[in-house]
């Protein structure tokens, strides 16, 4: 629901009066189901972490699974990891479809741009799952711990190495553009 803001404005050339909305405006190629879409994967994925938040302060489930290493909220986080790392992967291709759609300017630079944040938010997955999985795994491992962390750099490295040439393609595109809004606002 918006609320309409109306400014009388005068005009230069007729020193007339009239009334303009200043209502922020939606772009039209603003997809509903994609806008839904996102907004429903980030509350679910707030969601889980609320919950696995209340899961970790129950009595008993800092306690070892019988002849394991491994505490019961290790395994529950596991599960929340596994669910919210899955959430934000199908949330990226969503995103860079709601950036491309909102964003306007240059093919190029909206392109580098959705490309970016569907690369950082792969990059945040790899990163969750990481951390998330940790408590579950490290401890099997028994002394070669190293080798959970180097799979999970190996994850890592690829969109990390993208996301950086992607930044690096989109500087001169970007600086351009950027230069020629500033100087024809103040023109």
């Amino acid at each position: 629901m918006w609320t309409t803001v109306r400014i009388f404005v005068r005009s230069r050339s007729t020193d007339d009066w009239h009334m303009t909305d200043a209502r922020p405006s939606i772009p039209a190629s603003l997809d509903r189901d994609v806008v839904q879409s996102v907004s429903k994967l980030v509350l679910a994925t707030l969601s889980l972490l609320f919950v696995l938040g209340l899961v970790t302060v129950l009595p008993g489930v800092d306690r070892l699974v019988p002849g394991t290493p491994i505490t019961f909220v290790a395994i529950v986080s596991a599960i929340v990891t596994i669910v919210v790392v899955g959430l934000l992967l199908s949330l990226a291709p969503a995103l860079a479809t709601l950036v491309r759609s909102t964003l306007e300017g240059p093919e190029s630079v909206v392109e580098d741009v959705a490309a970016v944040s569907q690369l950082f938010v792969v990059l945040v997955a790899v990163l969750v799952a990481h951390r998330g999985l940790a408590p579950a795994i490290v401890p099997i491992l028994d002394g070669m711990t190293w080798i959970y962390d180097v799979v999970f750099l190996a994850f890592a490295l690829p969109p990390l190495a993208i996301l950086a040439a992607r930044l690096y393609v989109s500087l001169d595109p970007i600086s351009e553009l950027l230069a020629e809004k500033v100087t024809t606002k103040r023109d």
